[in-house]
């Protein structure tokens, strides 16, 4: 497939990446060393050595496995992987939950339970509510367990009068707090990531899938036919005389026709199937069906498309009809055979008077 030229968005997903990554590990790393200097010059002298010495171990692996994050996230086009994404959360959720303990239960003092909301803040640059509820959840879990063994630390003596009054304004700075980062959490994700991935995944004018979203969907189908022997159909479809219909009505009139085609498409396939701006006026179909029901589909769609006019400036009526070309997986098939096989179908329809699907 051709190389994706990387857009200004991906630029931004990717510096993104890499402060996710780097973000909790700078507070690893900065714990190590102040733990490991504060032993050192006397300033905590309760700190045992050995368990120093392996939080200061486990903070290297932290670190190597960061570098490994960064140095293999990207694929050929430049573009982080998603899965990668999905490990790097994992990787910050381990981090975070590992840190914590550690130093909760290796360093005894009253005033940690306030350091909670830092780890916790930590996980937000993800904006996945449930991600950081589960973290939440368990950091709040951890820190209340740790009262309890290490109680006569972390808090005042019972009999002290100001007992009370600061465990509870300890527990509502604690709800209060949390509640705030969640919120932020939740609408940072529903608003703010929602809407960059439209930008990301999905072309502006049509509203279609893209091409960048397109390899991962189409490999996902490659892998899932080898594996349960299933099969998939590619849809290669163009716009008959497209060129005619911008060089007579003008790019705004093709603009028009393009999100009329694009939206009879989509709205004439199942809801596991996904449709794709290939580029221009050509669109992709991946169609989870056999070769006959990917006929069928395509049919209804060509005579969807040709049956009404398009009104352009309400006086215009502008008739569109398309040329489709599908091909069927084998196990012998790679995603760029089919696109080339698809491809030739639809140019031989082309030159055999258009408005026709090829099989």
């Amino acid at each position: 497939m051709d190389m994706y030229e990387i857009s200004a968005i991906d630029a931004y997903i990717n510096r993104a990446f890499r402060v996710i990554i780097i973000l909790p590990l700078t507070g690893a790393t900065t714990s190590a060393f102040v733990f490991t200097f504060f032993k050192l010059a006397g300033w905590w002298p309760m700190v045992p050595v050995i368990p120093l010495v392996i939080y200061d171990i486990v903070n290297l692996f932290y670190l190597c496995f960061a570098i490994y994050l960064l140095k293999t996230s990207l694929d050929e086009n430049g573009i982080i992987k998603p899965q990668r994404i999905l490990l790097s959360k994992l990787y910050v959720g381990f981090l975070v939950f590992a840190q914590w303990n550690y130093i909760t239960y290796l360093i005894t003092d009253r005033e940690w339970w306030a350091y909670i909301f830092f780890f916790i803040a930590l996980t937000i640059v993800f904006f996945d509510i449930k991600f950081t509820s589960i973290i939440s959840f368990a950091l709040i879990v951890s820190t209340i367990i740790s009262w309890f063994i290490n109680g006569e630390y972390h808090f005042l003596s019972l009999n002290d009068p100001l007992f009370w009054p600061t465990f509870i304004l300890r527990l509502f700075c604690i709800v209060l707090s949390t509640a705030t980062l969640l919120f932020i959490t939740y609408f940072g994700g529903k608003y703010l990531v929602e809407e960059l991935e439209k930008h990301i995944n999905y072309d502006t004018l049509t509203h279609l899938l893209n091409r960048r979203t397109m390899n991962i969907y189409l490999n996902e189908a490659l892998e899932d036919a080898h594996k349960n022997h299933s099969t998939f159909c590619l849809m290669m479809i163009d716009i008959d005389d497209f060129k005619h219909v911008n060089d007579t009505y003008g790019h705004e009139c093709g603009d028009e026709v393009l999100q009329y085609v694009a939206h009879t498409i989509s709205t004439g396939v199942k809801k596991d199937d996904y449709v794709f701006r290939w580029g221009g006026e050509e669109i992709l179909v991946l169609l989870k069906t056999d070769i006959e029901k990917a006929k069928a589909a395509a049919e209804r769609i060509r005579n969807d498309i040709a049956k009404d006019p398009i009104f352009y400036k309400n006086n215009i009526s502008v008739y569109v009809t398309v040329t489709i070309g599908i091909s069927s997986y084998t196990s012998s098939t790679s995603i760029n055979q089919m696109m080339e096989d698809a491809d030739h179908k639809l140019y031989h329809g082309k030159q055999n008077g258009k408005n026709q699907v090829v099989i």
